[in-house]
């Protein structure tokens, strides 16, 4: 699928927004109204099987709240099963971590309030996420979050009556030790999300996760196990009020650990000031009541979707980036570098910082490379910007976004490829918005 390609009547493709063994996502924008969709793309069940991602589109039509992403609807065709998505411009929450550094104590208060949030309202209705990390928590354009990708849920209670589970599934350092363990005996649901989104806030106040699994055999989740926010790491960067939370948190005895109820009632989440909230806009917002809702895509009438969903069929194409930066509604984002030069000679630039950096590369058009090392997998864009009336000399954005892996690595390997740049560095054109600090 091609960018300015029609993936049906009227919609065009944008770019891929992510991709895993699961498929991918993709960018999509109605080329009347303007409004955007992401669209996950998945193999559809064999012949035989029970289909996941039908059972995933079900379970995540149903949940309507402010900080959970919206399924708009789905659909199969040619052995392809296509989720259509609330578009969250703004990216996911790792790229506002600064790595070993993390982010200011009132933006990590803010963003954890809402996942927080978005989770008591999933336990409330018997549902568990299971992957809780930066990388599935998405921001929208009025810079709140929404907890995403729902491949792993599960139902874990149904009216009164709750099921442990015994999955061993998510995000090995973000998962909890009971989860790791769940082959000897079944856990509770709701704690281990919790503990999770605890190892979350850790990120954002820290940059960095403290263990690589919650397990007695790593040494670090050993030290932790033994002194607490004493061992060494990440705790020490940590005020007091986090630092304490924390700990309660993050206990091995899941049925000791607070609720979501008891953390959000906590002192150290009613400390953000008043007026903290920052809201900023990469494309024209609808009224108050659509965000309050989580409506999402207010912009897009019933008969734009029916047509999306139900009656056209797919074309087939490759896979291209935008033509012009600010294009379409891609949203800010910290992973952005203006070089002087056209975009050939940007991307000559970059080649040989990445065999500095021991990254493999290779093109997949004229103007986006594939960028791979190990587990971790990233596309970079580059776009030229339009030549100015004063014939200044040309300058070209790149744009580094995450395919696969962790978010913290990404923006580790993002920071390193950005000094090894920085001599070509330029400011951005005028009216051209710069990356958010």
């Amino acid at each position: 699928m091609a960018a300015g390609a029609e993936f049906v009547e009227g919609w065009l493709v944008a770019q891929v927004l992510g991709e895993g063994a699961y498929g991918e996502v993709r960018l999509l924008v109605h080329a009347r109204s303007g409004a955007a969709v992401a669209l996950k793309v998945v193999r559809g069940a064999q012949e035989g099987e029970a289909s996941e991602p039908a059972r995933e589109a079900a379970l995540h039509r149903a949940l309507r709240h402010r900080h959970v992403l919206r399924c708009l609807g789905e659909r199969t065709h040619q052995g392809l099963h296509y989720m259509f998505l609330e578009y969250a411009p703004g990216g996911e929450l790792f790229d506002r971590i600064e790595p070993d550094v993390g982010m200011r104590e009132d933006d990590a208060r803010r963003y954890w309030r809402q996942l927080l949030s978005g989770l008591q309202y999933l336990h409330g209705r018997g549902v568990a996420h299971r992957d809780i990390k930066p990388e599935n928590l998405l921001l929208d354009d009025h810079d709140e979050l929404k907890i995403s990708d729902f491949g792993m849920a599960t139902l874990f209670r149904h009216g009164s009556r709750e099921r442990l589970l015994s999955r061993v599934c998510g995000t090995v350092p973000y998962a909890a030790p009971e989860v790791l363990a769940a082959a000897q005996r079944p856990y509770r649901a709701a704690p281990a999300d919790l503990w999770a989104a605890g190892l979350v806030l850790l990120a954002m106040l820290a940059g960095e996760l403290p263990w690589e699994r919650a397990d007695a055999a790593d040494a670090r989740y050993a030290g932790w196990l033994a002194a607490g926010v004493a061992a060494r790491g990440p705790w020490r960067r940590l005020g007091a009020g986090a630092r304490g939370m924390l700990a309660r948190l993050l206990r091995a005895d899941a049925a000791r650990r607070p609720g979501a109820e008891a953390l959000l009632a906590g002192g150290w989440l009613r400390g953000e000031r008043e007026g903290e909230t920052r809201a900023w806009r990469s494309q024209p917002a609808g009224g108050e009541n659509d965000a309050a809702d989580g409506e999402g895509a207010a912009e897009l009438s019933a008969a734009d979707m029916d047509a999306l969903i139900c009656y056209s069929q797919p074309a087939q194409a490759d896979d291209l980036p935008p033509t012009e930066p600010g294009a379409l509604p891609l949203g800010r984002r910290r992973t952005r570098l203006w070089l002087r030069g056209d975009a050939p000679t940007a991307l000559s630039a970059l080649a040989p910082a990445l065999a500095r950096r021991g990254l493999g590369w290779r093109r997949l058009g004229a103007s986006v490379l594939r960028v791979e090392c190990a587990e971790l997998a990233l596309r970079v864009w580059a776009v030229q910007a339009a030549p100015t009336p004063d014939g200044s000399e040309a300058r070209t954005l790149l744009e580094f976004r995450r395919s696969r892996g962790c978010g913290l690595q990404f923006m580790r390997r993002y920071a390193e490829l950005r000094d090894d740049l920085r001599p070509l560095l330029v400011d951005p054109p005028p009216g051209t918005s710069r990356p958010v600090p």
